[in-house]
């Protein structure tokens, strides 16, 4: 287990958050309480009932999980509750963008666009028949299939194609705010754009072409742990690579630990809890947490670009605290596997590998 007992205090900044698009992914002060809220929650019932909410809720809790085989089958039912209807498939796109994120491989290339297309056919032929309530998840729908194409493009594809379906995105998000401003859903999406635009601006912003809104993103993610109907989640997640992106390791450690704690199975926040712990020369914990992703990931390696990544930051920290023993066991590991790994990756971990080959004949 991940010891949690100093990591789950110090939360920058305090905050009744139990936060990664992501998808954080694809990842909020609430501006006020008011009484509209319970009201725009009963308007939204007509499209989002509680039978389908909590399908929701349960496909994503197993995809935190890892379990993508139970989470593809929770979509299933959702998209057969209603094959006209884009949120099933949409969900379908998350899932697939989840395993490719996990597996670091494009994996379903023609399958994601596929739905991605799907989801924004389904969602503009039913804006033009239906009413507000519904608009709006419309367009929350057309605004995650641009974010989450973004995602897949930075990834895999064209960085100016992913700043190009990041302003898409955008621009769905604020058209569904001018339907409805209570969809809090909405300002999850807007948060984590308004946050990495302005982190990755560089002299744009310097220049006064693009506006600091790091601090309103922030507000924004808040705001949707707060108040959304279906986004708490993701957006806890994003903020867990913005503390990273921040340096601010202690609150990367709370948030990381209490979702781990949701959701043991996965391996999605045993990577930051270990970064976490490296940066703050807790190197027993990091070990802890790297033990565990290596356990995992070695019953299922795919390109073994993961496998690599984590032996090589075992190595690291063992060596840190002077296990010089420990630390070339692990670099041996890689002997046992080396010619398994595909050449893509033996590319792209080229230095990481060369690395562990000279730490194995030490």
């Amino acid at each position: 287990m991940i010891r949690s007992s100093r990591l789950q205090s110090n939360l920058v900044p305090p905050h009744p958050l139990a936060a990664k698009l992501f998808l954080s992914l694809l990842l909020l002060v609430p501006l006020s309480i008011i009484p509209a809220i319970s009201l725009a929650a009963e308007a939204n019932d007509v499209y989002l009932h509680e039978s389908r909410r909590d399908m929701l809720r349960e496909a994503q809790e197993r995809l935190f999980n890892d379990d993508f085989k139970g989470a593809h089958n929770r979509a299933d039912e959702l998209v057969g509750m209603d094959p006209e209807d884009p949120l099933g498939y949409l969900f379908r796109a998350a899932i697939l963008l989840g395993e490719m994120t996990r597996a670091e491989e494009n994996l379903y290339n023609d399958d994601f666009h596929s739905l991605i297309d799907t989801v924004r056919e389904l969602a503009q032929n039913r804006l033009e028949v239906t009413s507000a309530s519904v608009g709006v998840w419309m367009y929350l729908c057309l605004g995650h299939a641009s974010a989450y194409e973004s995602l897949w493009e930075s990834r895999f594809g064209s960085f100016v194609s992913a700043v190009k379906l990041g302003f898409k995105a955008r621009s769905a998000y604020e058209k569904g705010l001018e339907l409805d401003s209570s969809l809090y859903d909405l300002y999850g999406g807007l948060g984590m754009y308004h946050y990495w635009k302005s982190a990755k601006a560089g002299i744009l912003r310097w220049l006064g072409i693009f506006k600091n809104d790091r601090q309103r993103g922030l507000d924004e993610l808040y705001l949707t742990i707060d108040s959304s109907q279906i986004s708490a989640e993701t957006a806890r997640n994003a903020l867990i690579w913005i503390w990273l992106d921040k340096k601010q390791y202690d609150s990367v450690a709370a948030i990381s630990t209490d979702m781990y704690s949701r959701y043991p199975d996965g391996t999605l926040f045993l990577w930051p809890i270990a970064t976490a712990c490296y940066e703050q020369k807790d190197y027993t914990g990091a070990i802890e947490a790297y033990r565990t992703l290596d356990e995992r990931l070695s019953l299922s390696p795919g390109n073994y670009y993961n496998l690599v990544e984590c032996h090589y930051n075992l190595y690291r920290c063992y060596d840190r605290i002077d296990q010089k023993n420990s630390a070339r066991q692990v670099a041996r590991r890689l002997l046992d596997y080396y010619d398994d790994i595909p050449e893509n990756t033996k590319r792209r971990q080229r230095s990481k590998l060369a690395f562990l080959k000279r730490a194995a004949d030490r």
